[in-house]
């Protein structure tokens, strides 16, 4: 086994441990807990036997199981970002809604106020 693989399975191990912790402390749901689990298992699977990504680039039509894994990953990320950027995008927009709204209500109670005072 060469050291890149040894460090990447205990990494995958790592991470495996604590996304059962985390599915434990109930940080994340059983459907997350299941999918970042295989997740981190075919990371550990294909480190170990490297043949199998060969065999996904050829059904891909791919040349090398390498890049089949860099492609997959490359679109992968790039959809993680594209939800990470959609969702702080509504945060934003949330928190601009929250805001305008709490401005709108001290506007009035101060209003209100000095209306009663007059």
């Amino acid at each position: 086994m060469l050291i890149i693989q040894l460090l990447i399975v205990l990494f995958a191990l790592h991470a495996l441990t604590r996304t059962f912790l985390r599915f434990r402390h109930g940080t994340i749901g059983l459907t997350e807990w299941i999918i970042w689990s295989g997740f981190w298992l075919a990371v550990g699977i294909c480190v170990l036997e490297p043949g199998i990504t060969q065999s996904f680039a050829r059904i891909l039509g791919v040349g090398r199981g390498a890049d089949a894994v860099f492609y997959l990953g490359l679109v992968g990320l790039s959809y993680a970002y594209f939800r990470l950027y959609v969702r702080s995008r509504h945060q934003d927009q949330q928190i601009t809604l929250l805001v305008r709204r709490l401005a709108l209500r001290e506007a009035d109670e101060k209003t209100g106020s000095h209306a009663g005072e007059k």
